[in-house]
């Protein structure tokens, strides 16, 4: 800021040289004031929110837990025992957060799934699907983030008996999981569905509160941080939208058996409570996205109201300031007759004459209200 104010006075300093009052110096230091304004301003228009998107790289150190049918918590692991288990997985639930490209590679060459499909399920494109194999059934799903958290993709590689699940980024999952009459992975694999579901009626509920203090600012009064909340809020519902979209139908293809998760069989009764579940989350989250798009129009129109008056109002000055200026100009050429036999007062009346008349047109027309 110094050097963009303080350069150019330099060439007024009694003392300066020739050469710095000259154009050409002049310019250079308009040229220097340009560049360094265009790093300010490079800098001033990063981005400091990420708006609900998931950051496609892991930020934090890789971390294996595990969980054993037996009872207790997620007892931490080691990256080469869980690659090494699936070859031939045991009766656990292994999970692997803060997974970077080369470990992704590594896991899906081990579980015979191919790369390119591990890694869209935990990018931030990521959606609900259900791909199956010979040993596993992938169950791509997203958690939605929270208050300052990023949407999180996480992948399940369920087995009858065992559950493996990947994220690129650290949540938390593991804990005993409900259903003991379904076998391990089934129930590990249903306990993670149904976090996610809650994790989605959260997100529902704090968006409903928002909008129910957003719905309490007076529209004509919209502050700066208004229409940034509610694009942060659309963004938000789209994502929550479409995965809930997805993942309800999923949910409804399992329960009706035309898909089939390992371990359940016909045993499916929990995954018709879930897939109800999801599809009233979805037409919850439904709703409050087309509520708060009315809530946008609102504001729009009211702002888009107030500037077509302002523009009206621009209008009506400058046609007004046109009158004085044309006969100003005419009076003050050199054309045959001047000087005319007029007086000041004559020609200031006339003026202000024609400044009413133009002035009731407007008026009439309604553009003054």
């Amino acid at each position: 800021d110094a050097l963009i104010i303080l350069a150019p006075l330099a060439s007024l300093l009694p003392f300066a040289p020739q050469f710095l009052r000259s154009s050409p110096a002049l310019r250079v230091l308009r040229l220097a004031r340009v560049i360094v304004f265009g790093a300010r301003a490079r800098r001033g228009l990063t981005a400091e929110s990420d708006m609900g998107i998931a950051r496609s790289r892991p930020v934090g150190p890789l971390r294996v837990t595990e969980l054993a049918p037996g009872g207790g918590g997620p007892r931490a692991g080691e990256w080469r025992e869980l690659v090494d288990w699936a070859k031939r997985p045991d009766e656990r639930w292994l999970h692997a957060s803060n997974v970077d490209a080369a470990r992704i590679k590594e896991i899906a060459q081990r579980v015979d799934l191919p790369v390119a499909m591990v890694e869209a399920a935990l990018r931030e494109s990521s959606y609900p699907r259900l791909e199956s194999s010979e040993r596993w059934a992938a169950f791509a799903l997203s958690l939605p983030g929270a208050q300052d958290a990023p949407r999180t993709p996480v992948l399940l590689l369920a087995g009858e008996r065992h559950l493996l699940s990947l994220s690129l980024h650290a949540v938390d999952l593991q804990s005993t999981p409900s259903n003991p009459d379904l076998p391990w992975g089934a129930r590990s694999a249903v306990h993670v569905i149904r976090q996610v579901l809650e994790k989605n009626e959260v997100l529902a509920a704090r968006v409903e509160r928002e909008l129910v203090a957003l719905e309490t600012l007076p529209a004509p009064e919209s502050p700066e941080s208004f229409f940034e909340t509610v694009f942060r809020l659309k963004r938000t519902l789209a994502l929550a939208q479409g995965d809930l979209w997805r993942l309800k139908n999923l949910l409804a293809m399992l329960a009706e058996g035309r898909r089939e998760l390992p371990g359940l069989g016909s045993q499916n009764a929990c995954l018709k409570q879930l897939s109800e579940q999801a599809d009233y989350l979805h037409e919850t989250v439904e709703k409050a996205h087309e509520q708060l798009l009315t809530l946008l129009d609102l504001h729009l129109n009211i702002a888009s109201y107030d500037v077509n008056r302002f523009m009206r109002l621009l209008a009506v000055v400058s046609s007004l300031a046109l009158i004085p200026t044309i006969i100003g100009g005419l009076l003050g050429m050199n054309i045959l007759g001047n000087p005319w036999p007029l007086t000041l007062a004559q020609v200031g009346f006339a003026t202000f004459i024609l400044m009413a008349c133009v002035l009731y047109a407007f008026l009439a027309k309604g553009w003054l209200r």
